[in-house]
């Protein structure tokens, strides 16, 4: 009975020491909130994405796009084209243009996640065969920009360039 009101008390007291007011600047340290942003998702804590290596060929290559911290709105994500594949002759993809195109995450039902992954969607690069000789491809898609209801959302993670460009790298297969 001693070590059952021993461990409530020391929890008790854990928890009140516990404060938001804990001053880290005086041990050289400072604790930063990183803004609500939108990123291609990658492996861990890596802060890049290998290129996808792909052929004519090769069906079509998802890239992921998440909200690591979690949303309450859907989120739409503004993305561009740029590299030496061509909009409907080496790729297209769904509802985009030659510019580039949108993707909306959407909000959560309401239904737990147990696969703990963060929101997210896709954007689906379907690759087409041009019968033409003309060499390998590069495809990249920058995230431009993120809204949601509440406003801007930075893109890449943190606000930053990390993991706001992914490169898909296309073989040619005519000979």
């Amino acid at each position: 009975m001693k070590n059952i009101v021993y461990t409530i008390l020391g929890s008790a007291l854990l928890l009140i020491g516990c404060t938001e007011d804990y001053d880290l600047d005086d041990r050289g340290l400072s604790v930063e909130e990183l803004p609500r942003y939108v990123a291609f998702s990658a492996p861990g804590a890596s802060s890049s994405i290998a290129p996808v290596d792909t052929t004519e060929d090769g069906g079509s290559e998802e890239l992921n796009v998440e909200v690591p911290g979690g949303t309450v709105t859907d989120i739409t994500v503004n993305y561009t084209f740029s590299g030496t594949a061509v909009f409907g002759v080496d790729f297209t993809v769904d509802g985009a243009t030659s510019a580039g195109g949108s993707v909306v995450i959407l909000k959560p039902d309401g239904t737990p996640n147990l696969d703990g992954l963060a929101p997210n969607a896709d954007i689906v690069v379907v690759l087409l065969t041009d019968d033409v000789v003309d060499g390998d491809k590069t495809l990249q898609v920058t995230l431009a920009s993120a809204t949601s209801n509440d406003g801007e959302i930075a893109v890449g993670r943190g606000g930053t360039d990390s993991l706001k460009t992914a490169v898909v790298n296309i073989e040619d297969i005519d000979e």
